[in-house]
């Protein structure tokens, strides 16, 4: 990588945007301080009219200061900006009753939480108005190793898992840049592999990870941490990447959108509207690009910042897509243990096929599914629910199921009870009786739903109902699920099978009206990596 030539190429640049700063700060009032503490200051071109409230990331109410100085002093637009990042934002836009809420990426439209957002096209919602890439710092022997593995994020993922390398990220949930970065390595892990893959990666990962609290960036402090630092942070401060190697990815390039989001209750008033259509042409006219620069954030087509500087080595690869809601639970789930709060029922096949080895391994399939239920209740925090079932051709008198503990918040007894009963899953010589179990189960978890958490039922199986003469056909099956099903108490239904490929696709035709997920493996890491996932937020299509 070429040295980087930061001190003497912006020695024009800083000055200037010194004295726009201040200029802001004596215009806007409490803007910086509003940057800093969440609190509330106008910036104003003329009192007239209502101010458009906007809530911020706060590494972009830069520009709203700059544009603000641009305003002739007659112009009617006048904007209360509001700092605020991560999850708290979506909140604080609720709370000082604003217009618009500008993210610093576009992920974070499905963390809204009860603020409602105005749904595209309406006011352009969905609108990117500034990127900014991600890059990989880290000190040079870490780099070399990096850029052995092929400079990528999925290479980085490599050196993380292999514990050569140790990731530094802010903290996902009140930053953007901790999210998308976070995100990333797991998302390439995703794209190379599968979802319970990037689970599993990414609770391992966490166990060495350190996370950034509070305004700083993740910046390395040792030799082996890699930070995950969004290039307007080096650009404002060119000696965080000196002496350090930066890499912006090979494979993909990880990329901050930041991204307009109308409030539903500003689009649908007609005066709250208008002035925020005046708002959005300002911020993506051919002027907006000078407030961008001084910013040091990229247009929204990733166009270079600083056109002609060698600041830091470009990004070239394709960016990731947005995060998707599900991929951003992974975060999430794996950060905070109040993510992980759900109600689960796992429902264990004990047919004899659940004593032979998973590949690869020494130990059979239902000891891999014993340690899966250990690993999933170790995971889920004291306020979620869990209950466990095991099923055989009538093993239970006429039924092929039978309860071993009841689905209840896992308070220290109901663990102990729950390692005990996980302790007695032994497989037997019986059938499988899948199909009725699996209605069974889901008619349970659904009379149990409890709202604001998912409910899923975890069935874990040999794949194939078989030997159980008074079982549901695939097609009954079917009926029947389409038939209990309750929009307002919806299930996740997933079902893991150490099968064939053709018997999974039987059980995912059958349990397809319920929106049911067919997990098909074979390996020990695939069982353990569904737990993971499991705990994550469920599995999904």
């Amino acid at each position: 990588m070429a040295k980087h030539r930061a001190r003497g190429a912006l020695r024009w640049e800083w000055p200037a945007l010194a004295l726009l700063a201040l200029a802001g700060l004596v215009l806007a009032g409490v803007l910086v301080a509003a940057a800093r503490s969440g609190d509330t200051g106008t910036v104003a071109g003329d009192s007239c009219g209502r101010p458009v409230r906007v809530v911020a990331a706060s590494s972009y109410t830069p520009v709203l200061a700059a544009l603000t100085l641009g305003l002739p002093p007659d112009d009617c637009l006048r904007l209360e900006v509001t700092a605020a990042d991560g999850r708290a934002a979506a909140k604080r836009a609720g709370d000082v009753n604003a217009d618009l809420w500008i993210a610093d990426d576009s992920s974070w439209a499905a963390s809204a939480g009860s603020v409602s957002l105005a749904q595209a096209p309406a006011l352009g919602a969905g609108t990117v108005l500034a990127t900014s890439p991600i890059y990989m710092v880290t000190d040079p022997a870490t780099g070399a190793r990096l850029k052995k593995a092929g400079a990528g994020w999925l290479g980085l993922a490599g050196l993380v898992r292999e514990k050569t390398a140790r990731l530094v990220v802010r903290d996902p949930g009140g930053s953007g840049d901790g999210l998308v970065g976070a995100g990333a390595v797991a998302e390439a892990v995703w794209l190379d592999k599968d979802m319970d893959a990037s689970a599993l990666w990414l609770a391992d990962a966490k166990r060495t990870t350190r996370t950034v609290i509070g305004d700083d960036p993740a910046i390395p402090a040792k030799g082996g941490e890699v930070g995950l630092v969004p290039e307007y942070v080096l650009l404002r401060d060119p000696e965080a990447a000196q002496n350090r190697t930066v890499l912006p990815g090979t494979d993909h390039t990880a990329l901050l959108r930041y991204t307009w989001l109308p409030l539903a209750a500003a689009a649908a008033d007609p005066a709250r509207a208008a002035a925020l259509e005046r708002l959005r042409t300002r911020l993506t006219n051919n002027d907006a690009a000078a407030d961008l620069r001084a910013a040091r954030l990229r247009t929204p087509d990733t166009r270079r910042v600083v056109s002609g500087e060698d600041l830091l080595p470009p990004p070239t690869a394709e960016p990731f897509g947005v995060l998707a809601p599900h991929h951003v639970d992974h975060v999430f789930a794996t950060w905070y243990a109040g993510d992980r709060r759900t109600n689960l029922l796992v429902v264990v096949d004990v047919s004899g096929s659940m004593a032979a080895p998973a590949v690869g391994s020494t130990s059979s399939r239902i000891e891999l599914v014993r340690q899966g239920c250990r690993s999933v209740a170790g995971l889920l925090p004291d306020d979620s629910r869990m209950g466990l079932w095991e099923f055989g051709s009538e093993l239970d008198g006429g039924r092929d199921y039978r309860s071993l503990l009841a689905m209840t918040p896992l308070t220290p007894q109901h663990r102990s009870a729950l390692a005990g009963a996980v302790t007695e899953l032994n497989s037997r010589k019986t059938g499988t009786g899948l199909y009725d179990t699996i209605l069974a189960a889901y008619t349970s978890a659904r009379d149990a739903y409890q709202a604001d958490v998912p409910n899923q039922v975890l069935v874990l199986t040999d794949g194939r109902n078989e030997s159980d003469k008074k079982s549901l056909t695939a097609a009954q099956l079917s009926a029947a699920l389409q038939k209990v099903a309750d929009k307002n108490r919806p299930v996740q239904l997933s079902v893991v099978t150490f099968g064939t490929a053709a018997d999974a696709k039987v059980v995912n035709d059958a349990v397809e009206p319920v929106g049911g997920y067919v997990d098909n493996l074979s390996t020990a890491t695939e069982v353990a990596a569904v737990f993971i996932h499991v705990a994550a937020g469920g599995l999904h299509h």
